[in-house]
């Protein structure tokens, strides 16, 4: 209000005025002027910055109240995403307690899956495993004498023809078993038990006569301990040693004892564990064979040696000799047949029928004869399937070491 009255003095800036009062000589009036002057500038001032100063506080209160809303809002949003990432933890333990329920349903499904193949599977085996369950207790006791009749026959039967064979068998050898009050199979059949019918398959593929002699001759030169004499006078042993064994040609292997080089042939052989076919012995053999008809093999560190003539050779076991006559009554000494098993593959009229009636169908017949070795191939081929498969089961399930439902292998054997 004071301001206000002053006004119009003030505003008369030619006596009211600082400077005119100092140069009139009175300095208290010029300081006076001045404080006047400030003042009024200081109400003026004052009016504009007093209600700014107002609304400032109320602005601030709004913003105090402004951030405390804001504050309570960021509380419940915090407390909503803690909610909400709780809810996401409860989701993926859901969905990883929904996940391994259907890893479990999978696993019992195909756990039963496999339980219905276990169970048909092995149903279908039941039948012949306890056939031969009941088959197995008699067959051991009698094992010790099928095993002496089948040694006696692949030892001493070679060099005789089928009647001496089923006279000695069924007669000597059968009696002096009996004698001895040794349990044996009546009426054991030595071809059945000495060879499978998918290797009689796989010998006649390669060349071997069907008859049961030559059935017998090629179980004694595949199982004998000593080196194969065949006495061949047609020749068809021969061809069938040379199928059997293709490699011998491409080796320079097929010999004579008349080589004059017999004992360089031989050496690589004998290192390397390759077959040998010697042709045209007649009643002697070459004491150079000595050696290795009785395989007179020693040890020299870590390596075998055999002594051919007056060198010394590498010995590997997988060599095998084979030698043929074709001589059709030789005269062979005792010592000869001490050292090598003498097979007579002498063709018998029982086997030639079977011969002449292959060819004669071959001629006449030969869609016929394709059609009959076309299915030879694939019985034989089915019959060693069957016997591997059944081979590979029997070996899962006594070495399966987890539940038999976890062993795929062993489901997918029972399925072939």
């Amino acid at each position: 209000e004071t301001t206000e009255l002053l006004e119009p003095y003030l505003n008369l800036d030619k006596y009211f005025n600082a400077k005119v009062a100092r140069s009139s000589g009175s300095k208290a009036l010029g300081g006076l002027c001045t404080w006047v002057e400030a003042m009024r500038d200081y109400h003026n001032a004052s009016k504009i910055v007093k209600p700014k100063m107002a609304a400032l506080e109320i602005k601030t209160e709004r913003l105090r109240i402004a951030e405390q809303e804001l504050a309570e809002a960021e509380a419940k949003l915090q407390e909503a995403l803690d909610f909400l990432e709780g809810l996401k933890k409860d989701l993926k333990a859901q969905l990883d307690v929904k996940e391994r329920l259907r890893e479990n349903a999978n696993r019992t499904r195909r756990k039963m899956e496999q339980a219905n193949r276990l169970i048909n599977g092995l149903g279908e085996e039941r039948i012949r495993w306890k056939k031969d369950a009941d088959g197995f207790a008699v067959e051991k006791k009698q094992l010790i004498g099928d095993v002496a009749l089948a040694c006696s026959f692949i030892s001493y039967c070679g060099p005789f023809n089928s009647q001496f064979r089923e006279m000695l068998l069924n007669q000597y050898f059968t009696q002096d078993l009996e004698t001895k009050e040794i349990p044996f199979r009546k009426n054991l059949d030595i071809m059945s038990m000495l060879v499978d019918e998918p290797t009689k398959g796989q010998w006649s593929l390669e060349g071997l006569p069907s008859d049961s002699l030559s059935i017998q001759n090629a179980i004694m030169v595949t199982r004998s301990s000593r080196y194969p004499l065949l006495i061949d006078p047609q020749g068809q042993a021969l061809k069938w040693i040379k199928n059997k064994e293709p490699e011998m040609e491409s080796r320079n292997c097929i010999l004579t004892l008349t080589n004059p080089n017999l004992k360089d042939y031989l050496k690589a052989p004998l290192s390397e564990g390759w077959a040998v076919l010697i042709e045209g012995i007649e009643n002697e053999v070459d004491p150079l064979l000595d050696p290795v008809l009785e395989k007179q093999v020693f040890k020299k560190g870590k390596r075998y040696l055999l002594k051919l003539g007056d060198a010394e050779c590498d010995w590997e076991p997988t060599f095998m000799l084979y030698m043929t006559s074709r001589l059709a009554n030789p005269h062979f000494s005792p010592e000869l047949a001490a050292k090598t098993t003498i097979i007579d593959f002498t063709v018998t009229q029982g086997g030639l029928e079977q011969q002449l009636l292959g060819i004669v169908i071959s001629k006449e017949q030969r869609s016929l004869e394709e059609t009959l070795k076309q299915l030879m191939e694939d019985v034989t081929k089915n019959t060693k399937t069957m016997q591997d498969l059944n081979q590979q089961l029997l070996e899962r399930l006594s070495s399966s070491q987890t539940s038999l439902l976890d062993d795929v292998e062993l489901i997918e054997v029972l399925a072939k």
